[in-house]
């Protein structure tokens, strides 16, 4: 069984030994396969002396999270990888995560484990969020049956920590380049939907993700409207007039109540559309590319 770590870097000083740590402590082995994105903190001079044998991987400059992984998961797959684990830089598995994760594994469903805070005290917020407003039947098995089940499926969770199966990315390949940073998660969660690939949640499983709400919010914050809108535009699941929809419920959603005020300008909306429209060739490529079967983007 060959699995690999994938672990995008930028600046990762301040988590980079504790989320090495837990692949050493894990009870089922890895290969670490780093991917640096041009870090500027030190992280390019200690990871290549204080591990050696990680696979170091530096870029000339930053490719975005999934371009980064993009790399990595070529890597995996050119030494015969059976599955490969998405491992962001801030995040730490607990030791037993992969081997019970493997444990429910049919060999062609993403899988996550729980995502908690830091300190390991409470639910990640963000996966908090989307369990709350995905998942009905969690909450009914704590409080009426009393028990977990083995695994949950779900429509949305975080990169922060998949499992994927070696199948599952031959079958749909990497994460879309037109997505530099956030969102790439959610394009290929629509990807999987589209192809009949199950996101399995594995409650056994856990890890903890040292991060705000959206880990650096200003950077989140930073061209989401655009990030929204191109979402839309890539969705190989909605026909055109889906779309169209989705564009002015959002919209809407922005400048009614749904997102700060300070993160657009003023008719900020028109530019992000006018963007849309003008790679609209790119945008069309990207639909054709992803309704195919095979190793799109890689």
């Amino acid at each position: 069984m060959k699995i690999f770590t994938i672990i995008v870097t930028y600046n990762a000083m301040k988590w980079i030994e504790r989320c090495l740590g837990c692949l050493s402590e894990s009870s089922v082995q890895t290969v670490p396969v780093i991917v640096d994105n041009g870090s500027t903190d030190g992280t390019r001079d200690f990871i290549p002396v204080h591990y050696p044998d990680v696979v170091w991987l530096p870029q000339d400059k930053n490719l975005g999270f999934g371009q980064g992984n993009n790399v990595g998961i070529k890597y995996a797959l050119g030494q015969g990888a059976d599955y490969i684990l998405l491992l962001n830089q801030d995040a730490c598995l607990y030791a037993d995560a992969i081997e019970r994760m493997l444990a429910s594994s049919d060999e062609h469903s993403l899988l996550s484990p729980v995502h908690l805070n830091g300190d390991g005290t409470r639910l990640d917020r963000m996966f908090r969020y989307l369990v709350n407003k995905y998942d009905t039947q969690i909450l009914d098995d704590i409080l009426v049956r009393g028990e977990l089940a083995s695994s949950y499926v779900m429509r949305r969770i975080s990169a922060a920590c998949w499992f994927l199966p070696v199948a599952v990315v031959r079958e749909i390949g990497g994460f879309n380049p037109l997505f530099f940073q956030y969102s790439e998660d959610e394009n290929y969660l629509n990807r999987l939907s589209f192809h009949g690939i199950k996101v399995m949640l594995i409650p056994a499983a856990k890890m903890n993700h040292d991060r705000g709400e959206h880990g650096n919010v200003d950077v989140f914050n930073r061209k989401r409207l655009r990030r929204d809108i191109l979402l839309i535009a890539c969705d190989i699941n909605l026909s055109w007039c889906a779309r169209q929809m989705k564009y002015v419920r959002r919209l809407y959603e922005c400048y009614a109540w749904d997102l700060p005020r300070k993160a657009y300008r003023p008719f900020g909306w028109l530019s992000e559309m006018i963007w849309v429209v003008a790679h609209h060739t790119k945008i069309s490529d990207s639909r054709c590319r992803e309704k195919k079967k095979g190793l799109t983007w890689l």
